[in-house]
């Protein structure tokens, strides 16, 4: 009887050790589902930043005043019939 406790016992901790640190496992389950949320954060930040080139794509094809001022921001545009002035910091 008691060979037989001993047995039971020690299948009951093998299956303890798989069902804890085995490759699927609490331990790594409750990883897998950490790693899962971060990527679904990560999904809804890219959607949103999708969605924001979106309506910037759509505000761009119907405002001409909206690609002028970009051209002008970010590319250094200069319309005909403007002067250009470069003013320089002495301190530079």
């Amino acid at each position: 009887m008691r060979v037989l406790c001993l047995v039971a016992l020690l299948i009951l901790g093998a299956f303890q050790c798989t069902y804890w640190l085995g490759p699927s496992g609490h331990f790594a389950m409750r990883q897998l589902r950490v790693e899962l949320e971060a990527q679904q954060e990560f999904n809804h930040s890219i959607l949103e930043r999708n969605r924001d080139l979106r309506a910037e794509i759509a505000r761009l094809r119907t405002s001409r005043d909206l690609i002028e001022e970009i051209a002008r921001t970010q590319l250094g545009m200069i319309a005909e019939g403007e002067t250009f002035y470069l003013v320089i910091d002495p301190r530079k």
